[in-house]
């Protein structure tokens, strides 16, 4: 999502945070996000454009709310394989990571939080979770016979590039609520889209915050030769 899109499309919950959160943030972290501020920004936009990665760094415990109040369609989990090996990109709390324990067998997730690492090692001990960026994972080429993510990522030539080089010959990479999965799909991407289904019960906190939720339902699944 580029700078405009994500003050655009910032949650309600951006007002809880202040300019002077930015300077809580992880050094890389901070540097990496006001890269893609332009100069001279008003506080609002910035907090606006920053709304997610304040929440994942500064408040993970948040996140891992929404994300057990939003779960995985069944019907798309069905959709991956079985496979000795898988990876989860921007794993979060685990909430595709905890699918992929029970389908796979060795299972690594990458995420640069680090609160929600510890979220996901504590809830998912068997699983090797990782400090990372999609655009280098340290992972080994053709490693994962799955690479998956969650509501991470869109069209990026670079992410996509690196997912591709960490997953076998014959293996897959599949995307759960991608942006732009019409784009996907016109570039040789299986598109499988699954009907709107409710999300679990949740505190009314998690709407106000985040507003109106929307349990993934849509993933795009790339065939890797």
């Amino acid at each position: 999502m580029d700078y405009a899109e994500a003050v655009e499309k910032a949650p309600p919950g951006w007002r809880h945070f202040r300019i002077e959160d930015v300077e809580r943030l992880p050094d890389g972290v901070r540097a990496r996000e006001l890269a893609r501020i332009p100069p001279h920004e008003p506080d609002d936009r910035v907090l606006r454009a920053m709304f997610w990665t304040l929440v994942y760094h500064l408040e993970p415990d948040k996140w891992d709310e929404l994300a057990r109040a939003e779960p995985i369609h069944p019907a798309l989990v069905a959709e991956l394989p079985r496979t000795a090996t898988a990876l989860d990109v921007g794993a979060g709390s685990g909430r595709l990571t905890e699918h992929l324990v029970r389908r796979c067998g060795d299972v690594v997730a990458i995420e640069p939080s680090a609160g929600l690492r510890a979220i996901l090692a504590q809830r998912l001990p068997s699983v090797r979770a990782l400090d990372g960026w999609a655009e280098t994972l340290p992972v080994d080429d053709g490693w994962a016979q799955l690479t998956a993510a969650c509501g991470s990522f869109g069209p990026d030539t670079a992410v996509l590039r690196e997912l591709e080089r960490v997953t076998a010959s014959g293996g897959i990479v599949a995307l759960i609520s991608p942006e732009q999965p019409e784009w996907f799909q016109a570039n040789g991407w299986r598109r499988i889209t699954a009907a709107p289904f409710d999300p679990l019960p949740h505190p009314a906190w998690i709407d106000d915050f985040f507003g109106p939720l929307d349990p993934p339902r849509e993933m795009v699944v790339l065939d890797v030769g």
